[in-house]
């Protein structure tokens, strides 16, 4: 039994301990270099001083953070709702699959930055702007990996099910989808990596509140270390968000919508 366990252990702590380690040593890294160089603090904060500076500001850190959360969670629901439908639709429509397709894979390529600008114009600093830029970034992946996944459908059950009198619909809600599953959660993780910075762009170019404008103002007042805070703020919110989608992912695949349990 204990070498069953300490097996086990072993296994464990060989495939999820060698990431946080890595950080641990990085930061211990970045203290001692900070620390034994004696650089200017303005100019190179160590991790006890940038974390003395988040506590301090808290404050102002959480209305920012929370601010930015809502956008990236809104954001989110309605880009992947609108990449899955769009999904279907141009794998289910010839029309739609040759007019649009080409369009959707362009548009992902235009920078942010490029349309952050045209946001503040049409939304002002209202938050749906925000929203409405994370929902644009967040649907391209997903319609792409949602036409890829339905293609990887197994040909013979399509054939079966059509044998036995299944209608497009039925196909596209029982074998279609349900095969389309796996891609289609690599696309939200795509989303997901992307969505904080995004946010954080868009506030950045002009916003009421968020993470892009508490670092707007760091850098206004040559604040690095609330610079440091705000990036590594959206590192961790990124890869929270992108473990929530893995959780959902586990669920979901595990039990395909759909299916009686």
């Amino acid at each position: 039994m204990i070498e069953v366990f300490m097996k086990g252990l072993l296994r464990f702590a060989g495939k999820y301990l060698p990431a946080p380690l890595t950080a641990i040593v990085l930061v211990a890294l970045w203290q001692l270099t900070a620390t034994l160089s004696g650089a200017n603090p303005r100019l190179l904060p160590s991790p006890q001083v940038v974390y003395s500076s988040w506590w301090a500001d808290l404050s102002s850190w959480q209305t920012a953070w929370l601010a930015t959360t809502f956008e990236v969670l809104v954001g989110m629901i309605l880009g992947c709702l609108l990449g899955l439908g769009m999904g279907v639709l141009t794998f289910s429509s010839r029309f739609v699959r040759r007019s649009f397709y080409p369009l959707q894979l362009v548009a992902q390529t235009i920078p942010i930055i490029a349309l952050a600008p045209l946001v503040l114009i049409w939304f002002g600093f209202s938050i749906w702007g925000k929203i409405a830029l994370v929902a644009l970034y967040a649907s391209f992946p997903v319609t792409i990996a949602t036409v890829k996944g339905m293609r990887q459908a197994s040909l013979a059950q399509v054939e079966v099910a059509q044998t036995l009198g299944a209608n497009q619909q039925w196909l596209r809600r029982h074998v279609y989808l349900p095969a389309s599953w796996p891609q289609v959660f690599s696309g939200i993780k795509i989303s997901a990596t992307y969505a904080y910075g995004t946010a954080a762009m868009a506030e950045y170019v002009g916003a009421a509140a968020g993470l892009g404008v508490y670092l707007n103002a760091a850098k206004a007042n040559f604040r690095t270390d609330l610079v440091f805070v705000t990036a590594i703020t959206l590192a961790l919110s990124t890869l929270g968000l992108f473990l929530l989608v893995w959780v959902l992912e586990r669920l979901v695949v595990r039990y395909p919508l759909g299916e009686k349990r």
